[in-house]
C-alpha cells in the first residue's frame, strides 16, 4: 500500500485529525499519484503543515518540498505516471495536453516580463489579460483592499465603459467572502443550480454570489472564480477574479493558475510600496543634497539683499531717487533668483518639460558665477569664465542649466586646494544644435575607480556633507537634452566636467 505524506512523515495532521493539513482535505486532488486527497502531491498545496506550521505557497516552499525524501519516494513509485503539478487531469486528447503545456510555459515567463514593469496599473492590466487568456475567462479583475473601513476596490471595462467597483469584506458577495475567509471561491452554474455551485461540496458556506452587479451592469455571470491575494506576511491585500469560463466552469487547473497570478499581484503591490518608500527617501535625500549645493548661492543672495536693503534705507533718508532705483533693481533680481532656487529645492524631478525659452547661455553662466563670487573670495578661489560668442541665443530650461552649474561649481570648490584654487566655467558651440558647458578646477582630481563610480546614486566623496545625488542629478538633466558628460581627471591634476547638450527642437 502506497503511503500518503502524513503517513510517511507521521505528522499527525491526516484527514482524521482535529487540525488536518490542507493536503489531507484537498478532495480536488484525490487520486493524483495514487494518493488520498493531496497526500501524494502535497508540494503543490499551499500552507501544508509539514513542520507543524504553514510553510507557504508553492513558489515559497518548492525548494523544501523538492528536497524532501517523500517527494523522491513518490516520483520513484509512480515512474512514468508521476505528476509534478496538478494540471492536465482528465485530459484525453493530445491537443488539450499541448494547450496545457503551452499555458504552463507562458506562466513561467510572466514573472520575468512583469519584473521590468514599474507601473502598478499597467502590471495589473497585464496580469488580468493573461489570466483571461489562460483560463478562458470572459473577464478578469483585481480588487485591492483600501480605505478605512477597509473594502475591496477595483475597476474594469465592460462594453467600452470603465466601471469602478467597491465591495465589502464580508459574506454578502463571493469576492468579499474570499477575502474575509482567505480562501478560494469557485462557483459554477450560478443561475441554474446555486446551492451546488461551490467547488468544495463539504463546505458549509452560504450562498455567497451577489447578483446585484449583474443587474446593475445588465450581464450574467455563469461561472466565477475568486482567489485571495496575500502579502508577504500572509495578510489578504486583495482578490483576483475570473468570470464566465468558455468551458462553462473553472477547473482545478484554473485554480492553480489563478493562485500563481495572485502571487504576481502580491509581488507587484509590494514592489509598488517599496518604490514609493524609496522615492520618498530619495526625494528627501535629493532636497538635502540640493540645499547643501545651493547654500553657496543662498548665502550670496542673502548678502546682496542685505547690501541692497542698506543702500535703499540710506537713499530714502537722503531722498536719492537714483540710488533707490539702482538698488531696487539689484534687490528685485536677487529676490527672483531666491524664488527660483526655492522652487528648485521643492522639485524632485530634474527637469520639467515645456519650460524652454530662448536666452543667452552666457548670461545664465554669468548669473550663477556672480552668485558664487563672495564664496570664492572667502575661500581664496579664483573663479573665472571663458565664454564663446556663439552661445548667445539658445533655448534651454533655465532651472536645469542653473542646477547643472550649481552642482558642478559647488563640487569644484570642494575639490580645490585650501589656497590658490582656480575654477573656470566655459561655454562653446560644437555644431548647429550642440553646446558645450564645462567646469574645470585645479583640485585633487580622481582616480579611475572614483570616475567610474561618480554617477552612482548615494556615492559621495564628501561623507557627512552630501547625499551623493548631485552628479546623478546632473546626469539626469543632461539626459533630458540627449546630451553626454565627459570627465577629464587625474589624481592631483584637477578635474574638468564637459557637458554636451542639444538644444530642443
Amino acid at each position: 500500500m502506497k503511503q500518503n505524506c502524513w503517513e510517511y512523515i507521521q505528522c499527525k495532521y491526516g484527514p482524521e485529525s482535529k487540525n488536518p493539513c490542507p493536503a489531507a482535505v484537498d478532495t480536488t486532488s484525490n487520486g493524483v499519484n495514487s494518493g488520498k486527497n493531496a497526500g501524494r502531491i502535497c508540494w503543490i498545496v499551499p500552507y501544508t503543515l509539514c513542520f507543524g506550521k504553514p510553510i507557504g505557497e508553492f513558489a515559497e516552499k518548492r525548494r523544501i518540498c523538492f528536497a524532501c525524501g517523500f517527494f523522491d519516494v513518490v516520483k520513484k513509485e509512480e515512474g512514468n505516471l508521476f505528476q509534478l503539478f496538478k494540471v492536465a487531469q482528465g485530459l484525453k486528447r493530445s491537443q488539450d495536453l499541448h494547450s496545457t503545456i503551452a499555458k504552463m510555459e507562458h506562466l513561467f515567463t510572466i514573472h520575468d516580463r512583469l519584473h521590468s514593469q514599474f507601473n502598478l496599473k499597467k502590471t495589473l492590466r497585464a496580469i488580468t489579460h493573461d489570466a483571461r487568456n489562460i483560463t478562458g475567462a470572459q473577464r478578469s479583475l483585481v480588487l485591492l483592499v483600501k480605505g478605512d473601513p477597509p473594502a475591496l476596490h477595483g475597476e474594469f471595462r465592460l462594453r467600452g465603459k470603465v466601471h469602478n467597483v467597491s465591495i465589502s469584506l464580508d459574506d454578502t458577495s463571493a469576492v468579499g467572502h474570499a477575502a474575509f475567509h482567505n480562501k478560494v471561491v469557485n462557483l459554477r452554474d450560478l443561475y441554474r443550480d446555486m446551492p451546488k455551485s461551490l467547488s468544495d461540496e463539504k463546505s458549509k458556506l452560504p450562498d455567497v454570489f451577489n447578483m446585484t452587479f449583474d443587474r446593475q451592469l445588465d450581464c450574467e455571470t455563469h461561472s466565477f472564480l475568486a482567489v485571495p491575494v496575500q502579502s508577504s506576511d500572509r495578510r489578504v491585500i486583495g482578490v483576483i477574479t475570473a468570470a464566465n469560463s468558455k468551458k462553462g466552469f473553472f477547473s482545478a487547473d484554473d485554480e492553480w493558475f489563478m493562485r500563481t497570478y495572485a502571487i504576481e499581484v502580491a509581488l507587484a503591490v509590494e514592489k509598488q510600496k517599496f518604490l514609493q518608500q524609496s522615492i520618498s527617501v530619495l526625494r528627501l535625500a535629493s532636497i538635502g543634497e540640493t540645499v547643501a549645493g545651493l547654500s553657496h548661492c543662498i548665502k550670496n543672495i542673502a548678502h546682496a539683499l542685505r547690501g541692497s536693503s542698506y543702500i535703499i534705507k540710506r537713499a530714502i533718508e537722503s531722498n536719492n531717487v537714483r540710488d533707490i532705483k539702482a538698488a531696487w533693481e539689484i534687490l528685485d533680481r536677487h529676490i527672483e533668483s531666491l524664488a527660483n532656487l526655492s522652487l528648485d529645492v521643492l522639485s524632485y524631478e530634474p527637469e520639467a518639460t515645456g519650460d524652454e525659452k530662448a536666452s543667452s547661455l552666457n548670461d545664465m553662466v554669468c548669473h550663477v558665477v556672480d552668485l558664487f563670487g563672495e564664496e570664492a573670495r572667502a575661500r581664496a578661489i579664483t573663479l573665472k569664465t571663458a565664454l564663446s560668442k556663439d552661445t548667445d541665443q539658445c533655448s534651454f530650461n533655465r532651472r536645469g542649466i542653473y542646477r547643472i552649474l550649481v552642482n558642478l561649481i559647488s563640487n569644484a570648490f570642494d575639490a580645490c586646494p585650501l589656497s590658490d584654487g582656480i575654477v573656470v566655467v566655459s561655454t562653446d558651440r560644437t555644431d548647429e544644435k550642440t553646446f558645450l558647458l564645462s567646469v574645470s578646477d585645479n583640485g585633487r582630481g580622481m582616480d579611475e575607480v572614483s570616475k567610474a563610480e561618480i554617477f552612482d546614486l548615494f556615492t559621495t566623496s564628501k561623507p557627512g556633507t552630501g547625499a551623493g545625488l548631485g552628479l546623478p542629478t546632473v546626469a539626469s538633466i543632461v539626459k533630458e537634452y540627449n546630451g553626454k558628460i565627459q570627465i577629464d581627471s587625474k589624481s592631483g591634476k584637477g578635474t574638468t566636467f564637459s557637458i554636451y547638450i542639444e538644444e530642443p527642437s
